[in-house]
């Protein structure tokens, strides 16, 4: 994980390793935090956080002694043999081999990876086991989806250490509070489900909750976060049914694009009516329940809470809620108005149009923005600049003859060397200066490298001609059409044209 403005061409680089054989979106994995650095490699402020998913990083605090049916562990595939696979658990000072038989894997890759047809090496995988035998030196394992999302230790952990993120248990509710749940499992390990685990992200008083989570009620949930310092030992679960399931998502909207109903459902989707954008294949964003920069027009206020902002429902949707956050409500942040589920312009029951800009897939709440601003940009993804559009940019700078121009609050585009001006510029900082006004047309779009080019050249932005943007009649190549182009390469027997 990394947050910061400036990108890092080291997570760019390939290594040669197809991870889209290992791993597929929406696949839950187990990992340890392994190192946090503040700054980048020049020294720049950069937040980074580092991960393993190593089973020995992962597995390395588990009792031995803890092994035992229906416990969930980490584990990656150390061969492939005949009749299944040999898996490494890392378990420290244990002799413990796994394996894992080929009818167990099966329904798991039919389900999440149907064009591989087996677990390649190093793959890393959350199994259940389901035997042990020989002494306690051997334990056979089980990918079934249905088994694993079901799978509780059948007896009680010695040690706290043993708790690992992913472990479904059977929890007591002990105590309501106003903010979440205090619960125990396995008689004397306590754990705490905040609002958000719970789906009750609107819920503003202890009587809220108590409506639908009562005392000393036995509830399936979810570990997902363990932490064993000195200083606090934490145990955060989940409540929300797609955790408890171990399903990538909530469920279906009916905005998903084709490739996120199979993601949801197993099952393929021939058409999503109610999705009007297109996305790149690659746009890992376009497989949230509600793709990204998707303007819903009638959002309801569901619940409203102080500390947290709004939660609204979507109209025919109930499998996921959005969330706005309080400095996502109006373009003046000071003039934001205190929020009051009873009045007020954000009341529970009040409608708002709304925009998607983001997804949590453990928590399945999609956020969203009531900003008048970012609702109405009408260029919000690199989807929405047409090929052909004269459009007024500005200029944010100049670098090695090439002009980068805002063609949105949220996007930019690049005017190259030739296609400053339709005569050679000698000094084009003396022409282009930041911040002031541009006049380009969008010669093409390409929204997998989120690249846009531009040209500044008057005879191309002020033409009266047909516009070409493709090679199908569609997009204007229509046999005796006549347009502007652009010499680009001479050739022996002609010239290129763009």
């Amino acid at each position: 994980m990394a947050q910061g403005n400036d990108s890092d061409d080291e997570d760019n680089e390939d290594d040669g390793l197809d991870l889209g054989s290992r791993f597929f979106v929406g696949q839950y994995v187990k990992c340890v935090v392994s190192e946090i650095n503040q700054t980048d490699a020049f020294g720049k402020p950069k937040t980074r956080v580092e991960l393993s998913l190593m089973p020995s990083d992962v597995n390395e605090r588990i009792d031995v002694d803890d092994i035992c049916e229906g416990l969930v562990l980490s584990a990656s595939v150390k061969s492939v043999e005949d009749r299944g696979y040999v898996l490494n658990t890392g378990l420290a000072n244990s002799k413990m081999a796994a394996f894992l038989p080929t009818k167990e894997a099966h329904k798991w890759l039919e389900r999440w990876m149907p064009a591989q047809g087996e677990l390649k090496v190093g793959q890393v995988v959350e199994a259940s086991v389901a035997k042990i035998t020989d002494g306690r030196r051997s334990l056979q394992m089980t990918l079934d989806p249905e088994t694993v999302a079901e799978a509780t230790p059948k007896d009680t952990f010695k040690t706290m250490a043993s708790v690992q993120p992913g472990q479904l248990v059977s929890a007591t509710i002990m105590k309501v509070w106003d903010r979440g749940l205090s619960l125990r499992f396995m008689g004397f390990y306590d754990c705490s489900a905040d609002l958000v685990s719970i789906g009750m992200t609107g819920a503003l008083e202890k009587h809220d909750i108590t409506k639908k989570y009562d005392l000393g009620k036995v509830v399936k949930a979810r570990v997902v976060y363990v932490s064993l310092t000195t200083a606090s030992k934490t145990i955060l679960v989940s409540l929300l049914p797609h955790v408890v399931e171990m399903s990538p998502r909530p469920g279906v909207t009916g905005y998903e694009v084709p490739a996120a109903v199979k993601l949801a459902t197993g099952m393929p989707a021939t058409d999503s009516p109610m999705t009007t954008t297109k996305f790149s294949p690659t746009d890992l964003r376009s497989l949230w329940p509600i793709p990204y920069g998707t303007v819903l027009d009638e959002c309801s206020v569901v619940g409203v809470n102080p500390h947290l902002g709004l939660t609204l429902a979507v109209p025919g949707v109930e499998t996921v809620r959005c969330i706005a956050r309080k400095n996502d409500l109006v373009d003046n942040k000071d003039l934001v108005p205190a929020l009051n589920r009873n009045s007020g312009p954000f009341k529970v029951g009040s409608v708002h149009r709304v925009r998607v800009l983001g997804y949590e897939a453990m928590s399945g709440l999609v956020h969203v923005t009531l900003k008048a601003s970012v609702v109405d940009e009408p260029m919000f993804r690199v989807e929405d600049v047409v090929p052909g559009a004269v459009i007024t940019g500005t200029v944010r700078r100049l670098k090695d003859n090439r002009l980068i121009v805002a063609v949105s609050p949220r996007l930019t585009g690049a005017v190259a060397s030739d296609q400053l001006s339709d005569t050679h510029l000698k000094h084009p900082e003396l022409v282009f200066k930041a911040d002031q006004p541009v006049a380009c047309r969008v010669l093409s779009v390409h929204a997998k490298k989120n690249d846009i080019k531009l040209t500044c050249r008057k005879s191309l932005v002020q033409s009266k001609l047909p516009v070409v943007t493709g090679f199908t009649a569609e997009r204007g190549a229509v046999p005796g059409v006549i347009t502007h182009a652009t010499v680009v390469h001479h050739m022996k027997n002609g010239i290129l044209v763009s």
